[in-house]
């Protein structure tokens, strides 16, 4: 018999808030009960709280306003069709925000790799083996995040403050799309090689390499779009 696991305390709170999503008590659109009475709620700490939100954001059912709290994005458990449906119904946009990043970040890949430290390389790393590892174990939230992280570090690496402006503007709506799209297992295992070949160019301080590589993850990306929309 295999031994009994503890679930995390993080994980033992998603649950509660989603049993508190699909209770037919909140609607899409209404605010969740602030932090503070949320601990006092669960009897945890408020990191465990706001990583629980993190978690909930990352994987789209819950939608964090800075400075405005926590929103319900769904009350009931997310299917494969409705994340199809989300494609069909946001084609349009998503690819107006694909187009944005396909300017910002391959420049942003080729600034940074001309600019990074071996830190940068080094934390660049540890982001990548976090994501293949979650995306060999199909953990949604950890994919997504772990995409963010990979993604938004490059940025910050350009050192270039009018690019991570830029890049914190379409930040939401890629927030929502990363929600998304990793439900695909497919579209996460497409991220992996792209991943790697943009973090070798990085390990070989080759800039044009870098920008190349990012150029074709993001053209792969848009195709898994038009490959997941209902047609």
């Amino acid at each position: 018999m295999e031994s009994v696991k503890r679930m995390p305390i993080v994980q033992q709170v998603v649950d509660k808030l989603k049993e508190y999503l699909f209770s037919g008590e909140i609607a899409v659109g209404d605010k969740l009960p602030v932090e503070k009475e949320l601990c006092e709620q669960l009897g945890v700490g408020r990191g465990t709280v706001r990583e629980a939100f993190r978690i909930l954001e990352a994987t789209g059912y819950v939608e964090l306003r800075p400075g405005k709290g926590a929103f319900a994005a769904r009350t009931s458990e997310i299917e494969l069709g409705d994340v199809m449906q989300w494609f069909t119904e946001h084609e349009v946009e998503t690819k107006d925000f694909l187009e944005v990043r396909m300017a910002i970040e391959p420049l942003s890949v080729r600034l940074a790799i001309e600019r990074c430290s071996d830190e940068d390389v080094a934390q660049l790393e540890h982001i990548h083996r976090k994501f293949t590892a979650a995306v060999n174990s199909h953990d949604v939230p950890a994919i997504s995040i772990n995409d963010e992280k990979f993604h938004s570090a490059i940025v910050e690496f350009s050192r270039n403050q009018l690019l991570i402006s830029i890049s914190k503007q379409v930040e939401k709506h890629v927030k929502n799309f990363r929600s998304k799209t990793f439900y695909i297992p497919q579209n996460a295992a497409n991220a992996i090689e792209p991943h790697q070949n943009i973090l070798d160019a990085f390990k070989r301080r080759d800039a044009a390499a870098g920008e190349r590589s990012m150029e074709e993850h993001l053209n792969l990306v848009v195709k898994d779009l038009e490959k997941s929309t209902i047609r």
